[in-house]
């Protein structure tokens, strides 16, 4: 019986490497002309097994990833000469509207807030800088126009409660004689210009955002809100040019303002006092600046400091505590530690789909909570990708880069996550796909660097990103001309504001290099 057994197997074995069929393999593939049939034949079978082992495993690898897509294209750097020594970039906002592609970036340096106005349309240039207030600005939201069908009667369901410390005064402000150049407008520059100003204050009631002494149908325009470090609350309509006409309104607060957010037709008004003003339209549509009405979140210890809007309700941060706000009945409806670590507050919020991430101060690591169950659903170090981006710098700059390595930004935006960090690094990840039932990622979070080609950074810390929608920036038409894909889906922009530019693809340390160290920057990208 041994000796047949080993007979048979013998033929079987003969019989198994002389059938060309199982060393035959037939492949069908799609292209633009069509269907095309490979025919691929290996030595062996056992070869052709594990080559269509390995095969099949790469598809479903492919299949499961959610990086499908293009790696961003850098468009250009755009320095913003400083008008004054010691600003920085505090934070930007794109403008509401489809008349302008404006974004509004805001430059600080402890003692006057500036403005400068980035045009997209017909490339980025930016058209204006200038100071419109003697205080840090730590915040701006663009907030949209009253429309003429939306049921403002919702905005009331709450009785407003009244503040002693808010004051509100409407200013119209014309400006004569002004150079057009961007580098000659700073706050120094405006104080010995000819203006004419009038200013009232306003005892209660409603107040519009004031055109021409307060049109009728100013509130059917779109406006940006501006919160500064002294608690003042500055309201501009978006389509005014700020360097020669300031139409504004002005909320004085009496706690710094951290955080401002649009959500539900009402404006949440974070405050480092603890408390979040709710801010309401009338019957008529115009914003009721003189009652906000008031919840306490945080305390003066623990202010919100962060606020992202999800699924209809607003998470906020106080120290390294996530409380879930429910903007119906506005009470904490929830609140989890965002982190074990009792000593590091959460610095930056993000949010993509039913998924939030989140940041802590002075630390390297991105966590993701699920927006429903409020789970950790994973977490990555991104300080393994800045080293590797970092590889080609000067030895001491690397060390002393990496020693202080954290978080600055972070921003969720066509299918990636970039990361904004101290070290000047801009790194994206493909965001994971999050569902109501997911309790764990299929993936583990992997944070790319040089890999995902995004070599241009700063020099310094990165210090905001936004994102906007462009149709018309020149090399649109140029790449995407041929392609199917580019009028369907609308070309986003992202923007990072940071302290110099670096490439970090060259080696090399150059003398231009160094002269750009300590000029701000804007980096663009499309995606």
């Amino acid at each position: 019986v041994r000796d047949m057994h080993s007979a048979l197997s013998r033929q079987l074995t003969e019989r198994q490497n002389t059938d060309s069929q199982l060393s035959y393999l037939e492949l069908m593939l799609n292209t633009q002309n069509g269907v095309d049939n490979l025919s691929v034949i290996f030595s062996k079978p056992d070869k052709r097994s594990s080559w269509e082992e390995t095969f099949n495993e790469a598809k479903q690898r492919l299949a499961l990833s959610a990086d499908k897509r293009l790696s961003p294209e850098f468009v250009a750097p755009v320095p913003i000469r400083k008008t004054r020594a010691g600003l920085q970039f505090t934070c930007a906002a794109p403008t509401l509207g489809p008349a302008t592609q404006d974004v509004w970036v805001c430059n600080s340096d402890g003692y006057v807030g500036q403005v400068c106005v980035l045009s997209l349309s017909p490339e980025p240039t930016v058209t204006s800088c200038n100071g419109v207030c003697n205080a840090r600005i730590l915040c701006i939201a663009a907030i949209p126009a009253a429309t003429n069908h939306h049921n403002h009667n919702r905005g009331n369901r709450h009785p407003p409660s009244t503040n002693s410390n808010i004051s509100i005064s409407v200013e119209d402000t014309e400006k004569v004689n002004m150079h057009l150049e961007s580098s000659s407008s700073s706050s120094d520059d405006e104080e010995g210009e000819v203006e004419s100003r009038r200013s009232r204050e306003v005892e209660g009631g409603d107040v519009g955002v004031g055109g021409e002494g307060g049109e009728d149908c100013d509130h059917l325009q779109p406006t940006m809100w501006l919160g500064t470090e002294d608690g003042c609350i500055h309201v501009y309509n978006s389509s005014d040019n700020i360097r020669i006409k300031k139409n504004k309104i002005k909320i004085q607060h009496g706690s710094s303002v951290h955080s401002i957010i649009y959500l539900d037709n009402r404006v949440f008004v974070s405050l480092a006092n603890g408390d979040i003003s709710v801010y309401m339209r009338d019957s008529n549509g115009v914003w009721n600046t003189s009652q906000p009405y008031t919840v306490t979140v945080g305390s003066v210890a623990n202010p919100v400091t962060r606020m992202v809007p999800i699924s209809g309700k607003l998470w906020c941060s106080c120290h390294n505590t996530i409380k879930v706000l429910n903007i119906s009945n506005l009470s904490v409806e929830h609140q989890f530690s965002g982190s074990g670590e009792t000593q590091r507050s959460i610095s930056c919020l993000a949010v993509s789909g039913l998924g939030v991430w989140l940041s802590l101060q002075h630390s390297a690591v991105i966590r993701l909570f699920h927006a429903a169950s409020y789970d950790c659903l994973g977490e990555v170090n991104i300080a393994p990708a800045v080293t590797k981006m970092l590889a080609s710098c000067d030895d001491i700059i690397r060390q002393h880069k990496a020693a202080c390595l954290r978080v600055t930004s972070l921003l969720a935006s066509q299918d990636l996550l970039w990361v904004g960090t101290s070290a000047g690094v801009i790194l994206t990840m493909p965001l994971p796909h999050v569902s109501a039932t997911t309790t764990k990622l299929s993936q583990a979070l992997q944070v790319t660097g040089r890999s995902k080609c995004v070599p241009h950074g700063h020099t310094g810390h990165v210090r905001f990103l936004t994102a906007v929608e462009s149709k018309s920036l020149r090399g649109d038409r140029e790449r995407f001309s041929h392609s199917k894909e580019s009028t369907a889906h609308p070309r986003v922009l992202v923007i990072s504001g940071g302290d110099g530019y670096e490439d970090f693809r060259s080696a090399g340390v150059s003398e231009v290099a160094g002269r750009e160290d300590s000029t701000n920057h804007l980096l663009l990208w499309q995606t």
